[in-house]
């Protein structure tokens, strides 16, 4: 099963982030301006989060607080699971499956965000991992 595809060769490049102030207000604006269910969060490009959908429903909109008055920092998932750009896709999918995210942050060897990755990527590029993915999707 093993693949020989590379995370960089199959991640989204052209990621929309936030920093950690910015109010959940415009986090979820963002988010429906490029059409996106996930929204890194970074400080000096460094990824310090991630806000998924269910992030914003849960930890903010079903408290019932205004979105302009809650920040990122306060809603975002962390720590965050990151993978390096020069992993495998296999090596992504099995994190991804470790972790239950279908979300996975790309960082080069300093840490600085350069892509993101997500379980559709994977089934797409390699269809022979679908395996882990499918079985990543059952155990919920």
């Amino acid at each position: 099963m093993a693949s020989n595809v590379v995370v960089k060769d199959i991640m989204q490049k052209d990621v929309k982030v936030v920093n950690n102030n910015t109010t959940m207000q415009e986090v979820v604006a963002t988010m429906n301006k490029f059409d996106k269910d996930a929204i890194l969060v970074v400080q000096s490009g460094i990824p310090t989060g991630i806000i998924t959908v269910k992030d914003v429903l849960i930890r903010a909109v079903e408290a019932g607080t205004p979105l302009r008055t809650i920040i990122a920092r306060m809603v975002y998932t962390n720590p965050l699971v990151t993978i390096d750009e020069n992993a495998t896709v296999e090596e992504a999918a099995k994190l991804m499956k470790h972790w239950s995210i279908k979300h996975l942050p790309v960082v080069d060897k300093k840490g600085a965000l350069v892509g993101l990755l997500d379980d559709r990527a994977i089934v797409y590029a390699v269809p022979k991992l679908m395996s882990i993915m499918e079985e990543f999707c059952r155990r919920k």
